[in-house]
């Protein structure tokens, strides 16, 4: 089954895609947020023959939801308006997958980072998710 990862952020978007046959995961791209985002994230899934979206909820250290996981949910329920109905989402635990994103790409020239680390940290997400399976 096809699984796209979103690390949702107030400015950037970041993608993986992978597959829980095979376990394999691959960082895709990162969307800049503009007007039609969710048009985006639907084509993706379109091209992509995605069957399940994999959504990194930001929780607090202590296991809460705060408002960033009120921002994550309000972008699953207006991008479930646009997907069919066949398509699963679920969330996942994104605690310190940023952190962890910024350690991958420690050394590289921080416009570079930036490029990276978002669809980095989707990439995490889905490796654990996979790692999980």
């Amino acid at each position: 089954m096809r699984v796209l990862a979103v690390d949702y952020g107030s400015r950037r978007i970041g993608l993986a895609i992978g597959d829980t046959n095979l376990k394999i995961a691959t960082p895709i791209e990162t969307l800049e947020h503009r007007g039609d985002i969710l048009e985006r994230v639907v084509n993706i899934v379109k091209e992509r023959h995605v069957s399940l979206i994999l959504v990194g909820l930001p929780l607090t250290p202590s296991g809460k939801e705060g408002q960033r996981a009120k921002e994550v949910r309000g972008f699953v329920e207006a991008l479930r308006n646009l997907l069919p109905e066949d398509i699963d989402i679920i969330f996942w635990d994104e605690r310190y997958t940023t952190e962890e994103a910024l350690r991958l790409v420690h050394g590289l020239k921080i416009s570079k980072k930036k490029k990276l680390k978002d669809s980095l940290s989707a990439y995490i997400i889905l490796t654990e998710y996979l790692e999980s399976l």
